[in-house]
């Protein structure tokens, strides 16, 4: 019985996405329903067992842990209410935003309820497809053009994870996902499992369909893409390449560096942006690079004590995230009390002194502490915070400048309410020591930082603004680039090449090599779901 409660997340999304099919009173239901299925999520978490049990989803095995539990809390209320404020919000495309909806928050389920590698494997590709949906919901030229970009990146990253979990199946079959950290893996596997999770995650240099992707979603879905998708990546490091896995502790400074380069490169650019939801996209990006952060201290560290943290951290981020997203459909400027509700989700992801974001940073302190880090590296997080400030100091700005008439829905409320208290909640609940009276001073100079840095930069020039996806632009003139050379290439075979430089000589080597590969697993299975990727994006 326990089986088929844990999938009952999984399955009613789906059931719920094929009554769309049919017109008229069955569609009117489902968009009542629709909303409130993630609340099944909390179904597993009641369990009093929480191993994995047996169900007839393809003899898959679901259930709960350390890692999932804190996901499961969050998805169940951000998907919830960012659901509630959809059914309001939402008035054309109903069909395929629901759809796309649904069986987004089916993969979601089934990636955080998965106990073995299909099982994961199955919902991480089915959330990032139907995830598509969510983006072109608009279908205006920029919607389509934020897709192809989101879909050719994420088929990338699907790529590589495929690649993992083929090299993973290949030696060892479908194994239990809480058994990978003691099997015997290429390094190189290691890389590329990180690589790909890291897409979603939005991670530099794979961060680039966040801000294009956000502008032009509708709100509820921006809210769970920023706040709840991209935590998928995140429980792909933990389940593939989890803390306490051979040579973790070599992986772990270049993954601490990046995250924090991540970190600040968020905010820079952030600063240069002109609307509402891309500057919170960047924000999105600059905060997945602490938990990039804490994810490496975990990976230094070899063991997985700081799991508490890291769901707190997750808890924390999610819920401010999504209200400030829906936020953006409530025409934040209107009135107090809605600068009330913008400023308190925004002070939280500053770190502000007694917020959820002075938890989660002191669970950040707490791994640096314990590791070989350095103590000097709690110095540069105080400084992400302060950097943190001065992005939603500028989303601040832009947010009480939009006055536009829109009512202050209910779900928006809740939603501040939530990530006001829940992390407090889980903290209680889990017995972590936050040593709050010590960390208030190291939680208060950043933020004075800040404010010294506004006041002193107040009144000059705005600098010029930068196009939302910052590096695509780079990404797309390289793949022509490559597109033109492999062209160039392939009407030379067979052909004396007594004239091509040097270069195009190696490439034209390189992918004969390559050639003679392609029959062999992996690389068999990646075009395939290539293939597929496209055939979709074709079929529209």
């Amino acid at each position: 019985m326990s089986g088929w409660l844990n999938a009952l997340p999984v399955m009613l999304p789906l059931l719920t996405a094929a009554v769309f099919a049919r017109r008229g009173r069955a569609r009117s239901l489902a968009v009542i329903i629709a909303p409130w299925l993630p609340l099944a999520l909390l179904v597993p978490l009641w369990q009093a067992d929480a191993s994995a049990a047996p169900v007839l989803l393809l003899g898959l095995r679901l259930g709960v842990d350390a890692f999932s539990a804190p996901l499961l809390l969050l998805s169940a209320l951000a998907w919830t209410l960012a659901g509630v404020f959809a059914r309001g919000a939402i008035r054309r495309g109903q069909m395929r935003f629901w759809v796309g909806w649904l069986v987004s928050l089916a993969g979601m389920s089934l990636v955080l309820l998965a106990a073995d590698l299909a099982g994961f494997y199955a919902g991480y590709a089915t959330l990032s497809l139907a995830s598509w949906l969510l983006v072109i919901h608009a279908r205006s030229d920029q919607a389509w053009h934020a897709g192809r970009v989101y879909l050719v990146i994420t088929l990338l990253g699907e790529m590589a994870v495929f690649a993992a979990v083929v090299a993973i199946a290949a030696g060892h079959g479908n194994v239990a996902l809480g058994s990978i950290d003691a099997l015997p893996l290429a390094d190189h596997w290691r890389w590329l499992a990180l690589a790909g999770f890291a897409v979603k995650m939005g991670v530099f240099p794979l961060h680039v369909w966040l801000p294009l992707a956000h502008p032009v979603a509708p709100v509820p879905s921006s809210a769970i893409l920023s706040g709840v998708i991209v935590k998928a990546g995140l429980l792909g490091w933990l389940r593939l390449v989890p803390p306490g896995i051979e040579h973790g502790i070599e992986l772990a400074p270049v993954l601490f560096g990046l995250g924090l380069f991540t970190a600040f490169f968020g905010v820079a650019v952030g600063l240069l942006q002109r609307q509402l939801k891309v500057v919170l996209a960047y924000s999105t990006i600059s905060q997945m690079g602490l938990v990039l952060v804490l994810y490496a201290l975990m990976l230094a560290g070899g063991s997985q004590e700081m799991a508490p943290w890291l769901g707190l951290l997750v808890l924390h981020h999610g819920l401010n995230k999504a209200a400030l997203f829906i936020a953006c459909g409530c025409a934040p400027g209107r009135g107090w009390l809605r600068g009330v509700l913008v400023a308190l989700p925004a002070l939280a992801l500053t770190g502000a002194p007694l917020t959820t974001g002075m938890l989660a940073k002191a669970g950040i302190k707490q791994a640096l502490a314990t590791s070989s880090f350095g103590a000097g590296w709690a110095t540069v997080l105080g400084l992400s915070s302060t950097a943190t400030a001065l992005l939603l100091w500028h989303f601040w700005r832009l947010a009480r400048a939009d006055r536009k008439y829109r009512h202050v829905r209910p779900a928006w409320v809740v939603l501040v309410l939530s990530a006001l208290f829940v992390p407090w909640a889980w903290l209680a609940i889990h017995d972590l020591d936050a040593h709050l009276l010590g960390g208030l001073w190291a939680a208060s100079w950043p933020l004075l930082l800040a404010a010294g840095l506004i006041a002193l930069l107040r009144g000059l020039p705005r600098p010029p603004a930068l196009p939302a996806g910052d590096l695509v632009i780079l990404y797309q003139s390289l793949a022509r680039y490559v597109v033109t050379v492999l062209g160039r290439i392939a009407g030379l075979q067979g052909r004396a090449l007594p004239n091509l430089h040097p270069v195009h000589v190696r490439l034209n080597a390189r992918f004969l090599d390559l050639e003679q590969r392609l029959t062999a697993l992996p690389v068999a299975g990646l075009l395939v779901l290539g293939i597929g990727g496209l055939l979709w994006l074709f079929a529209r």
